[in-house]
C-alpha cells in the first residue's frame, strides 16, 4: 500500500497523515501541492490513493491547492480523500453557502455579494445583529457582529476600500497573554513559527466582497462529525456572541435526529470525512459550516455517560459503541477509512 499525502507549503499541515501511516505500516510520500513539481512527483511515486490536508491559512493557497485537486480527480488513476468537494468548501464561506442555497439545504439565510450598491441596500432593509465573515477563518477569525446599521456601514466601506482583515494572533478567546507568554519561552522555534502565520494571514486582506449572515440566536452549536461509517456528536458551547473557537465543549448522548440529519446530508452528497456545525431551530437543524478538517482539544470527540466512543448504524438503529476511536485527532480513523474506501472501489 502506497499512499500520496497532499500538504501545502507548511511540513506540519501532513504531520498527522504521516503519523497515521506510520502507525499502520503504509508507505507514503508528502507531496508540497504549491511547488511546479507536484504532478511529476505524483505520477513518478503512483500511490494506490492520495489523502490531503487543504490549507486554511490564505486564500491564494487554498485556491492553487483547490484546482490541483480538481485535476487529479478528473483526470488522473488516483482517488483523493477527501474528494474535491469536500475540499472546495472548505474554508471557503462563499463557496459553502452556494452548494447550501443549490441544493435547498437549511442554513441561516446568507447574503454574500461583490457589488458594493448591493451590499449598501442589503444593510439598508437588514434585521440587526448580523454576522459578518472572511471568507477564509477557521476557530472564529473572520466573524464579527454588527450590531446596527451604522456599523455594518462602516465594515461595507472598509471591505470596498481598504479591505478586511482576519485576527492578528492567537485566540483571545481560549488564551492569556501570561498562557502566550510562557508557551513562547518554553519554546521560541514554536513563537517564530506561528508569528509568521499571524504576519501572512494579515497579509491576507478580503476586499471587494462581503458575506453576512443572519445571526441565530444560540447557547451551542452542534458539531456531528462523519469518518467514514463512524459518527461523533458534542456540543460547542457559546463564549460571548459566537461557540466557533470557544474551545468551550459539553458531551452527552446527542438526538437521534442530528445522527439521521448527518448521515442523510452526507450520504447524499458523497462526504466521507466531514464535520458538520448545525444550529437547532423550531423549523429543524440549520448548517453553519461544514468542515473536511477539523481538530480536537481533547482526545475524544464523543462520550456518552462518561465513555468515549462512537456511534454506528447498524440494523436500522443506531448504536453507540464505547472505545477510543480518536488517536492521532481521528486520522488514524481517516486512514483506516480512506484504505477501506479504495479497496471497496477497487474490488
Amino acid at each position: 500500500m502506497k499512499v500520496a499525502i497532499l500538504r501545502d507549503n507548511n511540513p506540519e499541515s501532513s504531520r498527522k497523515w504521516e503519523i497515521a501511516c506510520r502507525n499502520q505500516g503504509v508507505d507514503f510520500k508528502t507531496i508540497n501541492m504549491l511547488r511546479s513539481d507536484w504532478l511529476t512527483q505524483l505520477n513518478t511515486y503512483e500511490p494506490n490513493f492520495c489523502v490531503g490536508r487543504p490549507p486554511g491559512d490564505i486564500q491564494k493557497n487554498k485556491t492553487v491547492y483547490d484546482e490541483k485537486v480538481f485535476y487529479i480527480e478528473n483526470f488522473t488513476p488516483f482517488q483523493v480523500f477527501p474528494n474535491f468537494l469536500e475540499t472546495f468548501i472548505y474554508e471557503n464561506k462563499s463557496s459553502l453557502a452556494w452548494f447550501l442555497k443549490a441544493n435547498n439545504i437549511p442554513h441561516p439565510n446568507t447574503f454574500v455579494s461583490a457589488s458594493f450598491d448591493e451590499a449598501l441596500a442589503f444593510i439598508d432593509q437588514a434585521d440587526y445583529p448580523i454576522v459578518a465573515k472572511t471568507l477564509i477563518g477557521a476557530a472564529g477569525s473572520g466573524v464579527k457582529m454588527l450590531h446596527s446599521k451604522d456599523q455594518a456601514d462602516a465594515y461595507t466601506k472598509k471591505a470596498f476600500t481598504t479591505g478586511i482583515k482576519r485576527r492578528f494572533g492567537p485566540n483571545r478567546k481560549t488564551g492569556s497573554p501570561k498562557s502566550w507568554f510562557v508557551k513562547a519561552v518554553q519554546s521560541p522555534d514554536y513563537f517564530f513559527k506561528k508569528l509568521k502565520q499571524y504576519r501572512n494571514r494579515d497579509k491576507d486582506v478580503q476586499k471587494g466582497l462581503v458575506f453576512f449572515q443572519k445571526y441565530i440566536d444560540h447557547p451551542f452549536e452542534w458539531r456531528c462529525v462523519k469518518i467514514g461509517e463512524s459518527y461523533f456528536a458534542y456540543k460547542k458551547l457559546k463564549i460571548g456572541d459566537q461557540a466557533s473557537g470557544s474551545k468551550a465543549f459539553e458531551y452527552g448522548p446527542p438526538p437521534l435526529e442530528l445522527l439521521d440529519f448527518t448521515k442523510d446530508l452526507c450520504e447524499t452528497y458523497g462526504f466521507n470525512f466531514m464535520a458538520v456545525d448545525l444550529f437547532a431551530s423550531e423549523s429543524g437543524f440549520l448548517v453553519n459550516e461544514l468542515q473536511t478538517i477539523f481538530g480536537h482539544k481533547n482526545p475524544y470527540i464523543c462520550k456518552v455517560d462518561g465513555k468515549p466512543g462512537r456511534y454506528v448504524f447498524q440494523d436500522n438503529q443506531w448504536v453507540f459503541e464505547q472505545g477510543d476511536f480518536n488517536t492521532n485527532e481521528s486520522y488514524d480513523l481517516r486512514l483506516e477509512t480512506a484504505i477501506s474506501l479504495y479497496k471497496k472501489e477497487t474490488s
